[in-house]
């Protein structure tokens, strides 16, 4: 895996096109290619690497919720658990 400064890639240079055919969106070259590698990495090392760009992203607030939003997702919640306990 290399990174320079036309982004990151693999050494036959197709990293980011396979990439880019997975996901689906309007998601640079760049980032699509970032997803690829987060996929090749082993479960621990996803972990470590979650767990910091997680400290590093800053603070989301979509906002205050609607009751309905907040009731729904009770509703499911408890169908859930129901489920899980029987």
């Amino acid at each position: 895996m290399l990174a320079g400064r036309g982004g990151l890639m693999d050494t036959t240079g197709r990293l980011a096109d396979r990439a880019l055919a997975r996901y689906a969106g309007n998601m640079s070259t760049q980032t699509a290619a970032l997803l690829e590698a987060f996929e090749a990495l082993a479960p621990d090392e996803k972990r470590i690497f979650t767990a910091e760009l997680l400290r590093r992203v800053v603070p989301f607030d979509s906002g205050p919720l609607e009751d309905q939003e907040t009731a729904l997702a009770a509703d499911n919640l408890f169908a859930l658990l129901d489920t899980e306990e029987n």
